[in-house]
Parts: structure tokens; sequence; C-alpha cells
């Protein structure tokens, strides 16, 4: 008998390195190990108070059932609303998809819009999961980077990647791992070449309101002349710190792309879940202050860390102004950051990830989402473990 084998695909696609520290870390403390992780994407921050009255709501009816496939119309009126409060821009119901998460809504629009032979662009540092996906759609990532010590790349940079093969650009701000935010200039730009070239534009705003120091998001509606190339994706996981409830939406007024990111859900994962729908609609039109609560300790979480890590020598650390990350290089004691990583991990017992799952090695994603203790306690671990490997060095 003939060995079984695997798709190419399959064996091409590589592990989730966010995915894979948070089951390292849950493992080694379950063993009892006092680790410390600041490589989540959690907020320690407590569900708002109307998601979960809506939860028990519904479990207590005994009626949980099939939604619709694309999402209740109770919860995509809420996204209505906050399309309209938080971009200016009135949709239709047909000009949504609600997901399980905004990961699935991404996936749908790579399904829906690319093919074999197509490129999709996107620059460096890049959320871990963007050129595994663009794979498994087919496509062909196309990253663009920065230029050395920065973390963020120029519209020329984007304009240059453009080729006859270009079907899509995905933009992540603030982004996921830096806290950088895309100026207004330079989304404007992009939003002004994809029309221009007729591309698509996918915008990941997930952490666009968990911003800092005053500062917002442009918004691409402002510089979008039809609308019909752009793309808007969100979710309930990190503005609420619902991350267990697995909803995701993308808006667009193109409504053949959003019909069709509808088909690629309904044959995969058929509907979302009856109870998550319910508390996410809640959660959009509850009280919204914990939205402003969450930043303002994200903040002073952000602050904590940076005053911590301008303690560690040699060092070049960029503020972030929003997410939940910073975003280091740490090249000085090792440019592999893999390495490095699993060093902390095993000689400090704190988890972080490794800058080279996000398209620049030698930098290491550290979250401010831990409590302030831990947080300081992990850096102290760090900067010993440092000081140790300098001696070994030396």
């Amino acid at each position: 008998m003939s060995d079984l084998t695997l798709s190419k695909r399959a064996q091409s696609i590589g592990d989730s390195a966010t995915l894979k520290i948070n089951a390292l870390a849950r493992a080694l403390k379950k063993e009892g190990k006092p680790l410390i992780h600041l490589g989540g994407g959690e907020p320690v921050f407590p569900a708002p108070q109307a998601a979960v009255e809506a939860i028990v709501e519904k479990a207590q009816s005994r009626r949980i059932k099939y939604t619709p496939s694309s999402g209740t119309p109770e919860l995509k009126e809420a996204v209505i609303k906050y399309t309209l409060e938080n971009y200016g821009k009135k949709v239709a119901p047909e000009n949504i998809i609600i997901s399980a998460g905004a990961k699935q809504a991404l996936f749908n629009f790579l399904l829906a819009a690319v093919e074999e032979g197509d490129e999709v662009i996107f620059p460096a540092p890049y959320w871990v999961s963007y050129p595994e996906m663009v794979k498994m759609a087919g496509a062909t990532p196309v990253i663009v980077r920065p230029e050395q010590g920065s973390l963020q790349v120029s519209f020329e940079q984007i304009e240059s990647a453009v080729t006859d093969k270009t079907k899509a650009i995905l933009l992540n701000s603030p982004n996921n791992p830096s806290g950088l935010i895309f100026d207004a200039a330079f989304v404007k730009a992009v939003v002004q070449l994809a029309e221009k070239k007729n591309i698509f534009l996918l915008m990941d705003d997930i952490y666009h309101k968990l911003v800092f120091d005053g500062k917002s998001c442009p918004n691409p509606y402002d510089y979008s002349t039809n609308g019909q190339n752009l793309v808007i994706a969100n979710g309930v996981s990190k503005l609420y710190g619902l991350t267990g409830l697995r909803i995701g939406w993308a808006v667009s007024e193109n409504k053949s792309l959003i019909s069709a990111m509808g088909r690629m859900q309904a044959q995969s994962t058929s509907c979302n879940s009856d109870l998550s729908e319910v508390a996410a609609a809640a959660a959009l039109s509850g009280d919204q202050s914990c939205i402003k609560d969450l930043c303002s300790l994200l903040q002073s979480n952000r602050n904590v860390l940076l005053a911590e890590l301008a303690q560690i020598p040699h060092l070049k650390i960029h503020q972030p102004q929003g997410t939940f990350y910073s975003f280091a290089d740490f090249s000085y004691y090792n440019p592999d950051s893999q390495a490095l990583a699993q060093y902390l991990l095993e000689k400090a017992l704190v988890a972080v990830v490794p800058g080279v799952a996000f398209g620049l090695d030698g930098y290491l994603r550290i979250s401010f989402c831990a409590s302030q203790d831990s947080i300081v306690e992990g850096v102290r671990r760090i900067k010993q473990a440092l000081e140790n490997l300098s001696l070994k060095e030396d």
C-alpha cells in the first residue's frame, strides 16, 4: 500500500506563531511553572455587562439554533450603526457579512477575490497570518519591507510593488505588531492608488479605536470615490475584549463581493454561533464607555512597559500609537529572534513572540495586555536574562 500524502497546500502552510506561543504558555503554566505571558493578544479586561446579560438571556430561552449564514438582522443593524458612527458611511445589510472573527472575514475576502497567479501586497511588519492566508487562497504574498531602522513603509514603496498581477493591497492600522498608525496622507494615497489601478484595498481595522495620546486613525472612506474596491474588516474581539465570541465582519459597497464572501462562508462554517451574535450585537449597541476605559488602561500599561524597556541597554524602541503591542529591536543581543524568544522562555520563563513571524527578524513583540505587575516582573526577568547572555558572550 502506498503512503498517504497530504496536499501541497497543507505542506506549505506554517503554524501560527502567536497561537503556538499561547499553547506553549498554557502548557508551562499547567506544569506549575511561574511563567509570565507577554506574547498574547487578549486584554485582561472584563466582558461588557450588556454582552454577558444577552448571553444569559439567550441561553435561558433554550432556543439556540442556526443563524442566517451571513449574520442575524439584529447584528447587521448594530454594524450599520457602528459603521455610520465611526466611518460616516451608511451601508445596507447587503453590504455586510458577519463571520467567525475578523480572521474569517479576511479569509472569505481572499477566497472570493483572488486566484492562482494573483498577488496581494502588504507591508512588513505584518500580522502572522497574512502570508499563509494569501497562500491558502492560491495567490502570492508580496511583502513590502521598511527601510532599516524603520517600522513603516512609504507610499512609494507600496506603489512600486504594484504589478499587472496585483489583485489587492492589505493594510492593518494601527499595526499588529508595531502599534504604529499609517497617517492620513499615506492612507489617502493608497486608497487613490487602488482605485486608479482597479485593485481591492482591504483595511484590517480590528484595532482602529484602540489608540493613545488623543490620536485617531484616518478614515479610508474620506478618500474613496465609489467604494467598490474598498473593504473594511472589524470585530468585537479587541475593542470589547470579547476574543472568545469569535465575531467579526466585513463591510463593502461592492455587494457582489460581499455576496461571494457569503457563499464561501456558507459552504464552510455555514453560520456563526447564535449566542455569540446576540452578545456581539449587545456589545455594539450598549454602553461604549468600556472602549474608553480599555484604551486608558492600555495606554497606562504601555507607559509602564516603555519605562521598563528603557532600562535595558541597546534596545531600539518605537512608541506604540495604538493596539496593545510593542515591537522592539533586540538584534544587539541576538539577530535570530526565534532563538532569542526561546532563550527567554527557557531562562526567564517569559513568553514573547519572535519578530521573524511578523516579517522582521531581530525584533520581539511584547504585549502590554497583562497586568502592570506582570509587565514589570516580565521585563525585569528579560533584562536579567539578557545580562546573563552578555556575560556568557564576554
